[in-house]
């Protein structure tokens, strides 16, 4: 009977393969996260922007 299995490259392309959808995957969430913290922390500043100029407003009114 005859010893059947992959050829090395084979092996080694698939696991180079997946290697690389999973590095893919990972880096494409931490551009994800990274954008979302990103707005938030823009979204945070435009609020305290938003106070700074209503207290400005009511100190320059009295």
């Amino acid at each position: 009977m005859r010893n059947r299995c992959l050829p090395t490259r084979l092996i080694l392309r698939n696991v180079g393969l997946a290697l690389a959808l999973v590095a893919g995957g990972v880096m494409l969430s931490a551009e994800i996260h990274a954008s979302a913290n990103q707005q938030q922390q823009k979204t945070e500043s435009l609020r305290r922007m938003f106070v700074y100029q209503i207290l400005v407003g009511a100190e320059q009114q009295h």
